[in-house]
Formats: C-alpha cells, sequence, structure tokens
C-alpha cells in the first residue's frame, strides 16, 4: 500500500493544484494533471482499491479534492456517494461547482436530489 499512499499524496496535491492552474490560465498543466490522476485511478481499479482510497477524500476539507474523488468516484463503484458530493459541489462559487454540475448532466444525473 506504500506505493498507493505516495500516489494518494500526488493525487490530493494535483486536484489542488489543477484548480491554482485553471485559475492561472494555465491548461496545459491542469490537463496533464488530469491524465496523472486518470492513470493513478485505472492503476487503482485494477488492483480493486478506488473505493478504500478515494471514498475517505469526499469529506476532505478542499472542494477541489472533494471534486476529483467524486468526479472518478461516480464511474468506480461509488457513485450514490459521489453524486451526493457533486450536488453540495454546486454550492461553491466559482468554476467547481460548473464543473460539478457537467459531471452530473453527463452522466443524465439530476443536479437536485
Amino acid at each position: 500500500m506504500m506505493k498507493n499512499e505516495k500516489d494518494l499524496e500526488k493525487f490530493v496535491q494535483d486536484a489542488i493544484d489543477e484548480w491554482s492552474d485553471v485559475y492561472a490560465g494555465d491548461a496545459k498543466a491542469a490537463n496533464a494533471r488530469i491524465r496523472a490522476a486518470e492513470k493513478m485511478v485505472a492503476r487503482w481499479a485494477k488492483e480493486g482499491v478506488v473505493l478504500d482510497l478515494l471514498l475517505p477524500l469526499l469529506e476532505h476539507e478542499a472542494a477541489s479534492v472533494r471534486f476529483a474523488a467524486a468526479a472518478h468516484l461516480i464511474n468506480h463503484g461509488g457513485k450514490e456517494q459521489a453524486v451526493v458530493v457533486l450536488r453540495d459541489l454546486l454550492k461553491q462559487p466559482n468554476l467547481i461547482s460548473s464543473s460539478a454540475s457537467a459531471v452530473l448532466r453527463i452522466h443524465k444525473i439530476s443536479v437536485t436530489p
């Protein structure tokens, strides 16, 4: 689990830094962070540990981390918990709200309970 713990720390930091990149107008850096997270989550899915690693992040203090975890969990067995978090993130006065709404719409899930 040591490698996964290190990767999880990177996932959290990248989720935070991705939004810093977005607000700084650096789409290339933000997209690189997204691709890195997708690769990690794909590996975790093969190992069967996505839920173990990402479910706790749904309660992280940073909205960006909660969003990243929920956006991945919706496809990896944590849909019910992810939807609750994504709907809550709609209250954020920033781009995370728009992104949460987009994820819900893509999955044809109502933005209201």
